[in-house]
């Protein structure tokens, strides 16, 4: 008997757990439907939504607990032959229901905060109708897999048939998770920040908060569930097609199917939690009372509300009285206490973006944001000392987020090539998607959200296409799918170029002009470090079981991580007060500098700053393009000139000095740029790199040897990006915010180059050491830019950056503005020539 409770014992704790959360989830149901159908006697779409999905949960626990009456949760040798086909009907059943659960329940919720976002928070309403699309669409997709996950269908349940063509269904859920993931964390994070704005008592919007921030335990649960399926998958012969047909898959895959029960029950509870105000008031009125609940206005309001849900007429305030007192209105807090009652409320929620009152005052300089009161930050364009400090750290974190992706993804692109048997044109086209990405998210939602949402709403934008892109890599990696690795990498790159879009012009502009090409050197040095970082912890930590064994699917948790990271850090930067700067603002400031967009290059029709911002974007994109050939090539030419065995540091050693180069390089140059202009520091890189590309290219010695001048490539490219992007932005004035993003876009040239190099190798049969002469004709042609940048005398004028702070020199003023002086001087002396001579 002890032997047989120990081989039950899982089957009873599947049978309790799923028992138990299926009870609560009923008991919540319940409450749910007094609240609304006897309480309030109203009915709306997300309650007919929760009450399909409570019916779904019946029958996916009823199956579940079912199966362990017929060996779920047990070894294969202790299950009975005659019940071997009810467990296999059960799982069946179970596949089917769960992923039309799980849509409902979602589906409810979203449908909810449509309602509440009726009259108000077009944000939430547009992105709840985006959720809600995607949460129906894959639940769709999904349960018609699982429903046709064989041919014939009755192949998958039962073992007598001969199946044609079988889905791994453990796979299918694996691959599957992304989508619930980014679904529950978009139903987590959307309503937050609403919540958060609203003017409610403390104790009244803490609650509202927590009330809604319960779906965390959804994701936690999903994570676990996503856990329990890879176990479940390595103890299996992956591929394995038919259900239940791997060894002792009743044993193995018990743990996941009760946490995907459990998924769909703490779901329903969550849902149902924010619309059992009006139980829970009859019940235990003073816990979300507010002292204030008994006033008039609050008597009044609610007054108001009960009128208006009985239909009933509200009489019109008689003309020719008189304004009260200051006295006799409410505060905008205790009217806003209202706000509480939109769970109650049966159609509309208040609308919080009413005017004030002209009898409501709030501090000149602070602004309402969530919990507490900020002060409102200045525009970047006046920001000094602490004040640029501190956005500007800020704002590093998003150069540390994007170097520490490009370090993962470019050493797991390699070991993808390895794993998948890749061919060098396939590995290429994984880079080639990457920068690709940038042109479009630049130049489409990178510029159009910095225009016209400004920098936070560009960083938010950038951070939620960027989450859903590394999370997008889980299904490829469990299937280890070339077009799948090839999204996700279009997906991260878009998303970061959204964040470059911003990211770079903010450091540039927020504080003092003559030291922006400084801040952008010293955060672009954070991001290199964090590159190196991120290549050391693949190789030595995330990635070492790559090596051993050849499986992607344990590095999904890494991508998991850095989504939810990135999730965090979205919401963090909204409620973050970041300093922002109008197109006006910015035009004034470049006049300010005396350059002005009038002004022309030698006379011509060519305007001065459209032809320096010209040749910024085209040595940009000559430089991303040589320097990601480096990238790609570096290694491949070491061992093409010598055998790996006699190098003096293994290849992929090597890559990692040649990035710690690369980070010396840019940290190096931050203190030269308060010595030396930075255009002539642009120049010395330029020519470093373009000497030492050549010598590597001409050179005929050992590998050992050639990698001297090549690692000193990688230290003179490191200052080049942020010089020429700091450079080619200064006095654009209004057009600043379209030139970031042309240059960002012009990163696309790492796209495109590797191939054109690969192309010298096939076509022409040359070696790599060979094809280096792409490098060194798109260093010769970006060589334009830092000449025309110091030998014409009006660009020098253009981007010198300004000296008029105490103790240093100051500029010459641009010819248009001299003559503007002199007229103003000129008028200046004839008015009072005239005043002198009417007074005598």
């Amino acid at each position: 008997m002890p032997s047989i409770n120990f081989l039950n014992r899982r089957a009873e704790w599947v049978f309790i757990a799923t028992t138990t959360t299926f009870a609560l989830s009923t008991l919540f149901v319940a409450g749910r439907l007094i609240s609304r159908f006897f309480i309030l006697r109203h009915r709306t779409a997300d309650d007919w939504w929760m009450i399909l999905a409570w019916f779904l949960a019946f029958g996916l626990s009823f199956s579940i607990d079912y199966s362990t009456t017929k060996g779920l949760g047990r070894h294969d040798n202790n299950i009975s032959t005659s019940d071997a086909l009810s467990l296999r009907r059960c799982e069946y059943a179970f596949t089917i229901l769960y992923n039309p659960a799980l849509m409902a329940t979602k589906t409810s919720i979203l449908v909810l905060y449509l309602r509440l976002s009726k009259n108000s928070q077009r944000v939430l309403r547009y992105a709840s109708y985006a959720t809600l699309g995607v949460v129906n669409v894959a639940g769709v997709v999904l349960t018609f897999m699982n429903a046709f996950q064989c041919r014939p269908v009755t192949a998958a349940y039962k073992p007598s048939e001969s199946a044609q063509e079988c889905i791994s269904i453990v796979t299918l859920y694996l691959c599957s998770a992304p989508v619930n993931i980014i679904t529950d964390l978009a139903i987590l994070a959307l309503p937050i920040p609403v919540l958060t704005g609203m003017r409610l008592p403390q104790r009244q919007k803490t609650i509202l908060v927590l009330t809604f921030a319960l779906g965390i335990f959804v994701t936690i649960v999903d994570v676990l569930r996503i856990y329990y399926l890879q176990d479940a998958i390595s103890s299996q012969v992956k591929g394995t097609g038919r259900l239940g047909t791997s060894p002792n898959f009743a044993w193995n895959v018990s743990t996941a199917l009760v946490w995907s029960t459990v998924e769909v029950n703490v779901g329903i509870i969550c849902g149902c939690v924010p619309t059992l105000k009006p139980l829970i008031k009859r019940i235990l009125p003073a816990m979300i009372t507010s002292k204030y609940g008994t006033s008039k206005s609050g008597s009044m309001s609610s007054q108001r509300h009960n009128e208006l849900h009985q239909g009933a007429s509200i009489p019109e305030p008689e003309s020719g009285i008189q304004p009260p007192s200051r006295a006799q209105i409410p505060s905008r807090q205790e009217a806003e206490m209202a706000m509480m009652d939109f769970l109650t409320v049966p159609e509309t929620m208040p609308d919080i973006t009413r005017p004030r009152s002209p009898y409501e005052q709030e501090p000149q300089n602070a602004v309402y944001f969530g919990f507490v009161n900020m002060q409102v930050p200045k525009s970047m364009l006046k920001t000094k000392g602490m004040d640029s400090f501190k956005y500007c750290a800020t704002v590093t974190i998003l150069f540390f987020l994007w170097g520490f992706s490009y370090g993962l993804l470019n050493t797991l692109n390699s070991e993808i090539s390895k794993i998948a048997d890749h061919t060098t044109s396939q590995t290429l086209g994984l880079s080639t998607a990457y920068f690709g990405a940038y042109f479009f998210g630049a130049m489409t939602v990178g510029q159009w959200t910095l225009r016209h949402g400004g920098f936070k709403a560009t960083f938010i934008s950038g951070l939620c296409i960027y989450g859903t892109g590394t999370l997008m890599f889980w299904p490829s990696a469990v299937l280890t799918s070339f077009p799948g690795f090839l999204i996700s990498n279009i997906v991260v790159g878009f998303g970061l170029s959204v964040l470059e879009t911003a990211a770079n012009p903010f450091l540039a502009l927020c504080g003092p002009i003559q030291y922006a090409e400084l801040r952008l050197l010293l955060a672009q040095g954070v991001q290199a470090i964090a590159t190196i970082l991120s290549q050391l912890l693949a190789e030595r930590a995330l990635f070492s079981s790559i090596y051993s064994s050849p499986s992607l699917i344990d590095v999904q948790w890494t991508y998991l991580a850095i989504t939810l990271f990135t999730v965090a850090l979205a919401l963090f930067f909204y409620y973050m007060p970041l300093p922002e700067a109008d197109d006006a603002e910015l035009q004034m400031q470049a006049d300010d500098l005396g350059i002005y967009s009038s002004e022309t290059f030698f006379g011509t029709c060519l305007r001065l700053i459209y032809m320096t911002l010209g040749l910024a974007i085209f040595a940009q994109f000559c430089y991303v393009a040589a320097q990601e050939c480096m990238s790609v090539w570096f290694t491949e030419m070491l061992t093409e000139i010598s055998p790996a065995s006699s190098l003096a540091v293994l290849p992929n050693n090597y890559v990692l000095i040649g990035h710690t180069t690369f980070a010396l390089g840019r940290l190096f140059f931050v203190p030269l740029c308060l010595l030396v202009p930075p255009r002539i520091l642009l120049l010395v890189a330029f020519i470093g790199c373009l000497v030492c590309s050549s010598l590597t290219m001409a050179l005929d010695v050992s590998a050992n040897r050639i990698a001297v001048p090549s690692l000193l490539f990688f230290f003179f490219e490191g200052p080049i990006w942020p010089l020429i992007f700091a450079i080619g932005l200064r006095g654009l004035g209004g057009k600043t915010k379209f030139g970031a993003g042309c240059l960002t876009a012009a990163a696309s040239g790492g796209g495109i180059f590797p191939f054109v190099m690969y192309a010298v190798q096939q076509i022409q049969n040359k070696s790599i050491q060979y094809s280096y002469c792409v490098i060194i004709a798109l260093f010769a042609f970006g060589m334009l830019l830092p000449l025309y940048l110091n030998f014409v005398p009006n660009a020098r004028a253009q981007v010198d950056p300004y000296k008029g702070a105490p103790g240093t020199r100051t500029r010459k003023l641009s010819r248009p503005f001299h003559i503007l002086s002199k007229q103003v001087s000129s008028a200046t002396k004839t008015f009072w020539l005239q005043t002198s001579k009417a007074e005598g």
